[in-house]
């Protein structure tokens, strides 16, 4: 029988694509972490991160434009609307919303909060029915965060513009798409292998391209 070393394995350590993203998974880091305390070749790697990045991105987003012209979609939703009519917007600050909530670029905080930067979609609409006031200069969201938040008015309201741009996704290409859960029925409470095999069958779309 053959057997190893510490020193001679090679461990790749993978969290796999579609688990929550609002959700951290420490188990490969501990992992990671134990394994070369006993000298063991390690690495890990996020592919729910590494998905998510590659859609929400400006060649992510030609992607999802592209795919979505090809379904000729009759009545599409307001989400898919409004990424239409404002497509090069979006194109234009996504690269950058991604690098602020990644947290290498945080002089970007003013300008998203500022409500002048992003392109809003349905999502933004929560701010003004949650903060409206008859003060039409008013700070809707001054109640939530105050004056001194505006990291975190910046960082929600980043979050709304991907929020945005997942519904596209799952108005437009995948209707299991979410950033909080991916098919989630699939795997509840099925009496059997059926559904989650007919899924597997099923012509792949732009998110089963691009994992």
């Amino acid at each position: 029988m053959q057997t190893f070393t510490a020193s001679s394995l090679r461990v790749l350590s993978v969290i796999p694509p579609m688990t929550q993203m609002n959700t951290p998974y420490p188990s490969t880091a501990y992992l990671t972490g134990f394994l070369r305390s006993q000298g063991v070749i390690c690495a890990q790697k996020d592919l729910a991160i590494e998905l998510v990045l590659k859609l929400l991105s400006r060649s992510g987003l030609y992607a999802i434009r592209d795919a979505i012209d090809r379904r000729n979609i009759r009545k599409p939703s307001k989400s898919i609307r409004h990424f239409r009519d404002h497509f090069d917007d979006s194109v234009a600050v996504i690269d950058h919303v991604i690098a602020f909530l990644q947290g290498t670029d945080p002089t970007l905080a003013h300008r998203i909060a500022s409500r002048t930067l992003l392109p809003e979609g349905p999502r933004f609409r929560a701010i003004d029915v949650y903060g409206a006031t008859d003060d039409a200069e008013d700070d809707s969201l001054g109640w939530a965060f105050g004056a001194l938040g505006v990291q975190d008015r910046a960082r929600h309201m980043a979050t709304l513009f991907l929020s945005d741009l997942a519904d596209v996704i799952r108005d437009g290409i995948d209707d299991r798409f979410e950033f909080v859960r991916y098919a989630e029925s699939l795997a509840a409470s099925q009496p059997t292998f059926d559904p989650l095999a007919d899924a597997l069958a099923a012509p792949h779309n732009l998110v089963d391209e691009f994992l």
